[in-house]
């Protein structure tokens, strides 16, 4: 509507702005005289630069004050006249001067009306109490730039708040369909308080309470929780207070909380449960968003919000209720210490067992193992427990893994072999979980179920080292046979890298000195999840990974020579180049061989020298390049082996795995031999001479006593083959360093071998399906399990007798096989009819069936459903729909993926329902 306004309106500057805007058409209009009819007085400056030329404001009393005005008018700049006598006074001489020949009412809504090309005003602003001030703030708000034309030539307050907000408060592309998130997501950046105090400053309080009101109007029921702390300046506490808002509705309306939020944070006496639901709501979900974000500025911001968010927490006396949000680091660190006192309690009585009957007995409660499961849960649902700033969520579900393979019986091994393959298959991942619990927390219920399940996981991990070690000594005595997929360290070469090499494609041999199998692990999972171009491959009917047992002492100038070699020698470097040089020799191959020295020497801006690169591109002149890689082994001395090991932790190893993609290698990654950490726990013993701080001649000092054993043979290369090795991973000889090697506990005499490939494997050999054991993943029972085998089996596997890894199969009883009775079903027959084309086997559908029958919520991890196809996680995503076509009778979803898009999920009863089968 058009609204009449007072013909004598104070002249202000941001009006008189405007005016002079229409008058000069732009600023293009370099000299005129502006008469406008107001009281001869003005607030701002006498002088004042609009554009590019200067304007002067003259306050003048009577028509005689307007003439002189204009007779000491200079030349250039624009005029402006303020008077209140009327244009029949003045007279036309005087009018004649002026922009249009006439007198101007500086009205503040008539330039409000031709700053955006308006005809007609929302009445809402102009009844306003303040209205000529709420005008003058919307001029003053304007800058430089036009504002956005009002849509059909009707100006609403909608359209006049979006465009300041859009201007002034950083808002950008706010459209008048604000949601409450965009409101929130504004108020959690950072410096909005400073730009709600500018708005004030530069457009006065009437706007900038409108644009408030009108901003907390977005926010539906928690409108006036909003306005109050932005028109309190605090802008900042916005989502944080939603935040905090979810541990309040968890308290009971009358407690102190509600007390503290009404009173104290809010000052408003009717607050209720849907208005603070209705801040929480969008709070949260602009949380969500912010954590989705990796940059730099949005992971201050986020934590800026979360810290305050528990300030608030604190400030309500709201920790009670922290349980139910699942965005305060407080209800993180509750729901890490209900994990911690479950992992407590489920081996609490852990060495009583071990004691009544043998270490390998589940030393883990089976029912407090559902405690720790559900805790569990609990947190890994948490928006937190993934944040790249957490670290205490990994350490405590390495506890629950440990956890897991505690409660169930490992079984005994009867020989080395045994022995080897429960290192590579389980407890190499044992160590790996153990090193990421021993690393700890600042939590003290957390810490203490740390500590109790590290202390029940060395007792068992202490019994298999004897073992182990036990064997090796009679092994290498007897002259005995290791499995088919155990290679002695001086075999490497001659059955694994020159077959390869011998392919089309030549090879990159990476020996990673000191790495062990635990560490192997961890580094392998790393690459295969940052670079989507290498994949592990295993020889054709094998599904497991092979593994290297070192020669004795497990030193570097024992084992990395024969390995180099392919033979049992010893020897420095020289031996290693010229031993390495003559097999490849010996076997029509070329090679090139890059020690510490020759990799270290890149020079500035290079990642590797040009020596190395050279040789790894030059694909067709050189069959086999070697880079030994010494960052693990040298880490042993001098820093901590029990880091986060990743490809960029082993200096070299990133850009020689890219030159090896772009040249077209297939990698070996392997090692000479591992090791164990110092953890402050060991101890030094005095025991004469000595080759390292874990192995001794066996004569001209003590006999072997507890946590050593005696070793003769062949294999063993120094002390004239006849040496005593620390199998005790807390037992050393010498000085205090980081870890050692050169015992014979597993971590140091296992060796790791990995096979990746840049593309298609290479001939005779597949791509691997994971290689984790069951727990480490999953809580899926083990004992209910049936592992799929798709291809022939390896000879050698671990005996009925020792806990099932996932690669061995369990005897299940048919009455109780649901997978069985649903393969065996007429529905199940029809159904493979008509999908001939699927080429998953029975067995293989059994299998992701009994893992999803066993699991909790009959729910898996995808690379769970990959080894229970027995797949390479790479191709699930084409093994899952030919299970589905099989299973989904009618299309119906009995085999469906989550909302997430990645977790494998089972519905049972209609499982049941459409195959006619039950329990």
């Amino acid at each position: 509507m058009t609204v009449t306004v007072s013909s004598r309106p104070q002249a202000t500057l941001p009006v008189v702005r405007s005016l002079l805007d229409k008058a000069s058409r732009g600023g293009t209009v370099q000299t005129g005289v502006l008469g406008l009819r107001a009281p001869a007085s003005w607030p701002g400056p006498d002088e004042f630069q609009f554009g590019d030329f200067k304007v002067r404001v003259a306050p003048c009393v009577s028509a005689l004050a307007v003439r002189e005005a204009l007779r000491s008018r200079r030349d250039g700049g624009w005029l402006v006249i303020l008077t209140e006598r009327d244009e029949n006074e003045l007279g036309v001489g005087i009018t004649s001067h002026f922009y249009g020949g006439v007198l101007r009412n500086p009205d503040p809504w008539d330039a409000v009306r031709d700053q955006f090309g308006a005809t007609r005003i929302d009445r809402r602003l102009v009844v306003h109490p303040r209205a000529r001030d709420l005008a003058a703030g919307i001029l003053a708000a304007k800058g430089d730039a036009p504002w956005p034309p009002a849509r059909a030539g009707f100006l609403t307050l909608d359209h006049v708040c979006v465009a300041v907000a859009n201007r002034q408060l950083g808002l950008s592309d706010l459209s008048e369909s604000v949601a409450p998130e965009e409101v929130l997501g504004w108020a959690a950046g950072s410096g909005r308080a400073a730009l709600l105090k500018d708005l004030r400053q530069v457009a006065g309080e009437p706007l900038a309470d409108t644009v408030i009101e009108w901003l907390a109007s977005r926010c539906g029921k928690a409108a006036p929780l909003v306005s109050h702390l932005l028109r309190s300046e605090r802008v900042e506490d916005v989502v944080p207070l939603g935040l905090a808002g979810r541990a309040v509705l968890a308290c009971h309306p009358g407690s102190e909380p509600w007390v503290l939020l009404r009173v104290q944070q809010l000052n408003l006496s009717n607050i209720t449960a849907d208005q603070l639901s209705a801040l929480v709501a969008p709070a949260e979900e602009v949380t969500r968003t912010l954590l989705s974000r990796s940059d730099d500025p949005s992971a201050r911001q986020t934590g800026r919000v979360l810290a305050r968010a528990d300030g608030l927490v604190d400030e309500l006396r709201a920790g009670s209720g922290v349980d139910a949000s699942i965005y305060l680091r407080s209800s993180l660190t509750s729901r890490l210490a209900a994990l911690g006192e479950a992992l407590r309690r489920a081996v609490a009585r852990s060495a009583a067992k071990a004691l009544a009957s043998s270490p390998d007995a589940p030393l883990a409660d089976p029912q407090a193992l559902a405690s720790i499961e559900s805790a569990a849960g609990r947190v890994q649902a948490h928006a937190l427990a993934a944040h790249r700033d957490e670290f205490r969520v990994e350490r405590a579900i390495a506890g629950v893994r440990l956890a897991r393979w505690l409660a169930s019986d490992s079984g005994t091994v009867q020989d080395v072999g045994q022995a080897l393959l429960r290192h590579r298959d389980t407890d190499a991942w044992v160590d790996r979980a153990y090193s990421d619990a021993w690393r700890g927390v600042d939590e003290d219920s957390l810490s203490q179920g740390l500590r109790a399940i590290i202390a029940a996981a060395r007792l068992r991990r202490s019994k298999h080292d004897i073992e182990f070690a036990a064997g090796i000594a009679a092994q290498i005595v007897a002259n005995g046979h290791l499995p088919e997929d155990v290679l002695p360290i001086e075999e490497v070469l001659a059955r694994v890298v020159a077959p390869l090499a011998k392919q089309p494609l030549p090879v990159l041999l990476i020996v990673a000195d000191g790495m062990s199998a635990a560490v192997a692990t961890e580094i392998i999972d790393d690459i295969e999840r940052r670079y989507d171009t290498w994949l592990e491959c295993l020889p054709k009917g094998r599904n497991r990974r092979s593994v290297v047992v070192s020669a004795l002492p497990s030193l570097t100038e024992v084992s990395r020579c024969s390995l180099l070699s392919g033979a049992l020698v010893t020897g420095q470097q020289d031996a290693e180049r010229s031993g390495f040089s003559s097999f490849m020799r010996a076997h029509g191959l070329t090679s090139a061989l890059f020690h510490k020295l020759s990799l270290e020497t890149s020079g500035a801006g290079f990642a590797l020298s040009p020596d190395v690169g050279t040789a790894v591109d030059n694909i067709d002149g050189i069959s086999v390049v070697a880079c030994v890689l010494n960052t693990i082994d040298d880490a042993l001395d001098r820093s901590d082996p029990g880091i986060d090991w990743t490809a960029d932790a082993v200096s070299h190893l990133r850009p020689l795995l890219e030159r090896a993609r772009r040249a077209g290698r297939t990698v070996v990654l392997t090692s000479d031999h591992g090791h164990v950490v110092e953890r402050r726990e060991g101890r030094s013993i005095s025991v004469g001479p000595t080759s390292s701080n874990r192995s001794r001649p066996a004569e001209g000092g003590p006999a072997a006593a507890v946590g050593e054993v005696r070793i003769a043979g062949d294999r063993v290369l120094m002390h004239d083959g006849d040496a005593i090795l620390a199998v005790d991973e807390l037992l050393r000889y010498g000085p205090l360093k980081a870890g050692y090697h050169g015992g014979a506990a597993p971590a140091e005499v296992v060796v790791p071998l990995h096979v990746l490939t840049p593309g298609e494997p290479p001939s005779g050999w597949v791509l691997a399906p994971p290689q984790q054991p069951l727990w480490w993943n999953s809580p899926v029972a083990a004992e209910v399990i049936e592992r799929a085998e798709t291809t022939v089996r390896p000879p050698t596997l671990l005996p009925r007798t020792q806990a099932p890894t996932l690669f061995d199969e369990i005897e299940q009883t048919s009455q109780d096989d649901l997978a069985a009775k649903v393969i065996a079903s007429t529905t199940f027959a029809e159904q493979r009819k008509r999908a001939q084309r699927v080429t998953l086997s029975d067995e293989q559908i059994a299998a992701v069936l009994r893992h999803l029958i066993a699991s909790p919520g009959n729910r898996i991890d995808q690379a769970t459903a990959a080894i229970a196809l027995g797949v390479p996680v790479v191709r699930l995503s084409g093994a899952l729909p030919m299970a589905q076509r099989l299973l989904n009778v009618e299309q119906y979803p009995v085999l469906d993926r989550d909302a997430d898009g990645v977790t494998v999920v089972l519905d049972l009863d209609l499982l049941k329902e459409q195959f006619g089968v039950s329990a």
